[in-house]
Formats: structure tokens, C-alpha cells, sequence
């Protein structure tokens, strides 16, 4: 069994290789097709799901990703105990939804900071006279990523036909950023009644840049609830990893019992609910 997992491994391996030598290509370029908003070769399912979190990633780095868990827990239910395998077996699907989650919040946040100096330069090109449509081209031509990639895609669907408010509204749904949807209504009510758009876009810099301030006003309110939830996740295993530096034997002759290893797998199991309510509890402050 053990080395049937290990070819399986190694199959795995090759697939990736092809797999990058396949798209050396298209990652070259960095950029997805005018055509497609994904990369064609991941299924649908997984593009629908990665994009409903807010992630977009190669092909190479989903397709390893998930070589990778599934050759973890292969191994893992061949190598190691029946109980503690399977236990490895379930963590891998949840560290990889937690690594999706965690992803996507860390790009949407990159996104939000990148947003109003993005705006700001929309509205000084609008300020020397170039039409709406040509101030968001011309302003994400240095744009970086991840909002230079996502804007890109709205620059790319207006020149396909797309109205520039329909354009960030499905960028919006795909990206589940409420600014982009605050954008697209102040350029939709524009295109509809006129105005004065350069005032909408400076108004919304400035709500932008307020709510910033107020979500680093509280995260440091919040710094110590998140500390205290912090030490309280990682005191269990360092208890125990503290017991094992110190008395080894101790550890081991309880893993060696039935009764201890469903003590100490059951102590794991715990360990990690508490750790996602703890994880539940901070996300809940702040919101």
C-alpha cells in the first residue's frame, strides 16, 4: 500500500509538470483572456466556487494545491493509524476551505485599499477634461494588482460593448466588492440624468477613505480580544508540546493505549472547534 500511494504521489507530480509546461504560456502573459474571465482548463465548478470567494488563481496552483491534499491524505490513511489517518484525511479539505477563505479576504482587503487612490486619479483625469470611460482606461494602465488585474477586466468588457456601469457590476458579483457596485450606480445614474460625476467619485473617495479609517480604529479596540483569542488557541498545543520537550514518555505511553489515543485525537478534535468558534467570534466583531 505504501508504495502504491508513493506511485500515486509521483503520478500526481508529473500531472503538474505537464500541467506547467502546458500553460508556460498563458503565464507568461499574467493576464486572463478578453474572451474568458478564468482559465479554461479548471473545471466550471471550481471556477464558480473559487470566484464566489474572491480568488483567482493559475491553473498550476489550484491543480497542485489539490495534488498535493489528496497524495496528504492518501499517505496519511496508508502510513500512519487508522484513527489519527483519518483524522489527517478530514483536516486537509478544511485547510484548504480555510486557505480559500483567507485568501479571498486578504485580496478583497487589498482591493479596498488600493480602491480610493484609484478613484482620486480617475477624478484629476476627469478634472483635465477626458471623458469617463477614458479616465478608468487611463488610470489602470499603472494600476498594480490585485485591482490592476480586476480592473483590467472592466476596461477589457467596455471595449468588448459593455456599458462601464454593467461592466463594474459584474465585476462586482464576481468579485463580491460592494465598491464596485457603489461605482457602477454613480456612473449609471450619470450616463442616465448627466451631472456632475467628478463630485459623485470624490464624494465616494471620501466615505471610502472614512471607512478605512474606521476599520484600523477598530482593529486596534479590537487588538486585544484578538490577542487573548490568539494565546487561548495555541496554549493547548503548546501544553502539550511543552510535556512532550520535557517528560516524552508521557505522551508516548498514552498514544500507545486505545484509551489514549481516543483521548488525545478527541483533545485534537476539540482543539480545533474551539479554534473556528474563537475564528467565528473575532470575524463577528468585525462586522
Amino acid at each position: 500500500m505504501f508504495w502504491i500511494a508513493l506511485l500515486l504521489l509521483i503520478i500526481g507530480l508529473v500531472f503538474i509538470v505537464i500541467l506547467l509546461l502546458g500553460t508556460e504560456k498563458s503565464e507568461e502573459d499574467g493576464e486572463f483572456s478578453v474572451a474568458k474571465d478564468a482559465d479554461s482548463s479548471v473545471p466550471q465548478f471550481l471556477q464558480e466556487y473559487l470566484a464566489n470567494n474572491g480568488v483567482e488563481l493559475p491553473a498550476v496552483i489550484i491543480y497542485g494545491s489539490l495534488a498535493s491534499g489528496a497524495a496528504i491524505m492518501i499517505l496519511s490513511l496508508v502510513i500512519l493509524p487508522i484513527n489519527l489517518g483519518a483524522l489527517i484525511a478530514a483536516l486537509v479539505p478544511a485547510t484548504l476551505y480555510l486557505a480559500v477563505k483567507g485568501i479571498g479576504n486578504h485580496r478583497r482587503a487589498k482591493m479596498q485599499e488600493q480602491l480610493p487612490s484609484f478613484v482620486n486619479q480617475v477624478t484629476r483625469r476627469l478634472s483635465a477634461g477626458v471623458s469617463v470611460e477614458n479616465a478608468f482606461a487611463d488610470s489602470v494602465e499603472t494600476l498594480e494588482r490585485p485591482l490592476g488585474t480586476v480592473l483590467r477586466r472592466v476596461v477589457r468588457r467596455v471595449h468588448m460593448g459593455y456599458e462601464l456601469h454593467q461592466a463594474f457590476e459584474r465585476e462586482a458579483a464576481h468579485t463580491k466588492l460592494h465598491e464596485f457596485n457603489v461605482l457602477a450606480t454613480a456612473i449609471r445614474i450619470n450616463e442616465q440624468y448627466g451631472g456632475s460625476i467628478r463630485s459623485i467619485l470624490e464624494d465616494i473617495v471620501d466615505i471610502l477613505r472614512l471607512e478605512e479609517a474606521g476599520k484600523r480604529e477598530l482593529a486596534a479596540m479590537t487588538g486585544e480580544t484578538r490577542f487573548t483569542a490568539f494565546v487561548l488557541a495555541l496554549l493547548p498545543p503548546g501544553l502539550v508540546g511543552y510535556l512532550f520537550f520535557v517528560k516524552p514518555e508521557m505522551i508516548l505511553e498514552t498514544w500507545a493505549k486505545p484509551s489514549g489515543q481516543s483521548l488525545l485525537i478527541v483533545g485534537l478534535m476539540l482543539e480545533i472547534l474551539g479554534v473556528f468558534i474563537l475564528w467565528r467570534m473575532v470575524k463577528s466583531i468585525g462586522t
